[in-house]
Formats: C-alpha cells, structure tokens, sequence
C-alpha cells in the first residue's frame, strides 16, 4: 500500500506542473515603409508548429512544410496573411499582401520548436498616417497570443503589442 501511495504521489508532482505550465504564445515582426516604392515590407517571424496548425484549421486537411508542395504551402500561407495581417485605410478598405517567401530560421531548425520567417510587402500609396493594422496571427489558437511588431517609417521607430482583446492598431508613427 506504501509502495503505490509513494508512486501516486510522485506521479501527482510530476504531473500537476506540466498542467499549469504552458508555452509563451507570440509572434515578432519587423516592418518598415518605403517610401520610394510605396510599401509596407514586412518580416514575419513565427512558430512552425502554430503556422501549421493555423493552416491546418483553415484548409481543414493536413499541411506540413515538410511534407507540402511549396506552391501550396504558401499560397495557404497567403490565405491565411490575408485574413489576420490586414492594412485598411480610412475607409476600411483593405490592402493587398505580396508574397515574397519564407525561411527557416537557422538558428531554431535543430530545436524542438523551430521556427520560420515570411517575407511580403504591402502596398500603401500614400503613407502609414490614416492607416490601421489589425495583426491576429494565431490569436484565435491561443488566448494569451501576443503579436509584436516594430515599425519603422523614415528614422522614427515604434514598438506595437497586439493581444486577441487588442488587435486594431493605428499605424501612424508619432514624431
């Protein structure tokens, strides 16, 4: 009796952390306007596990980067960017994403949780004054998903938190 209440009690405090413990959900993006070419360029850094699963519920069928034709990851990728990473403009009028690609991050490919940067550029004719972002990369996967993103537009730099509750950010740089 001794033995299985020792074992039982071992397995509750191996088990009961791993219940409260969970991972830190977030993306980091860069962004800087051009203003020579008219665009947002963008550098989307994000988990491939998250990527994967987002794509999955979106398509409703199984899509790997491994195991996917790159055409169709990436067009999936473009569905998905076109729903949760969205300029509109006063009006509410959204812009259009180009695709650029992607790649693994070096650094994080041997780790049990690598992860991928996507490159796209989007076009905004007349500026980021007026501008709003709403930025929901995973947010309807995780509750505590924070999306980060720093802007850049000429030499003045900003840094924007979007959370599931506070997702509609104004892209106007304060001088």
């Amino acid at each position: 009796m001794r033995k299985t209440s020792l074992i039982a009690a071992i397995a509750v405090l191996l088990i009961v952390p791993c219940l409260y413990a969970h991972s830190i959900h977030h993306s980091t993006a860069e962004a800087e306007y051009n203003p020579k070419t008219k665009k947002l360029e963008v550098s989307l850094t994000v988990f491939i596990n998250d990527l994967e699963t987002a794509l999955i519920r979106q398509c409703e069928r199984e899509i790997r980067l491994d195991k996917t034709p790159a055409a169709e990851f990436d067009a999936q990728i473009q569905d998905y960017l076109a729903k949760t990473f969205v300029v509109t403009d006063a009006a509410g009028k959204a812009a259009k994403i180009e695709w650029l690609g992607r790649e693994l991050d070096a650094e994080s490919a041997k780790s049990s949780d690598p992860a991928i940067t996507l490159f796209f550029e989007i076009a905004i004719q007349d500026g980021l004054n007026g501008k709003m972002l709403k930025h929901t990369v995973f947010s309807h996967l995780f509750r505590d998903q924070i999306n980060l993103l720093q802007l850049q537009s000429d030499t003045r730099k900003v840094e924007i938190q979007f959370t599931g509750d506070d997702a509609r950010k104004n892209l106007a740089i304060p001088n």
